[in-house]
């Protein structure tokens, strides 16, 4: 059993608005994330912050749960540990609210990379991409040591667990443009993104 989790608690900071309902080319991205993932995750949740649980209940549909994270006010690792703490399964794809090019069989390449390993995460040129990864259940103690001594990189836990580093070069198989990590993080960005949709 797998659940598949959309991190939807960030604060956009150079982004106008709320990212968790920013729109490419008309359609919002976790709109079209969750079509990707569809039938991938016996267990889909959107993670968001209490202050946002009422306007995110409109992804609260065809069994997608809307949940309050527990930790909050952590930056992405406290949505990577609370999306372990909600789930129900041992295997887990953690997956950002502003990645419109997510692509069906890339996140299944980087789930099948977990077998034997607590973290599954892509190597791009640019570094690793924690938000577009694979992660174990039982990575949630040794995360919430690194919370609690103040250290809130997503990626600084990673050398206390054993992980698989997805070379690049087998993602591009997917997506040969390697849009598929591209993330949104301001007007422009989006701009550039609804010329590709």
């Amino acid at each position: 059993m797998a659940t598949g989790i959309i991190l939807a608690g960030g604060q956009s900071r150079r982004m106008p608005g709320d990212k968790a309902f920013m729109e490419v080319a008309g359609r919002r991205v976790i709109d079209i994330q969750l079509e990707v993932i569809e039938g991938l995750f016996e267990e889909v949740l959107v993670v968001g912050n209490s202050d946002r649980m009422e306007h995110l209940s409109v992804y609260a549909k065809n069994g997608v749960r809307v949940v309050e994270e527990p930790v909050g006010g952590k930056g992405p690792l406290g949505g990577v540990t609370s999306g372990l703490q909600l789930s129900g399964s041992d295997e887990n794809f953690i997956l950002a609210c502003d990645m419109p090019f997510v692509r069906r069989d890339a996140v299944k390449f980087v789930m099948e990379g977990l077998a034997g390993y607590q973290v599954s995460v892509p190597l791009t040129p640019k570094g690793l991409e924690p938000l577009h990864a694979g992660y174990r259940r039982d990575c949630i103690d040794i995360i919430t040591r690194q919370l609690d001594s103040g250290k809130l990189k997503v990626t600084d836990f990673y050398d206390e667990v054993s992980v698989h580093f997805i070379p690049w070069e087998e993602l591009l198989r997917f997506d040969p443009t390697g849009r598929l990590l591209h993330n949104i993080n301001s007007p422009e960005d989006m701009e550039n993104a609804a010329g590709f949709r």
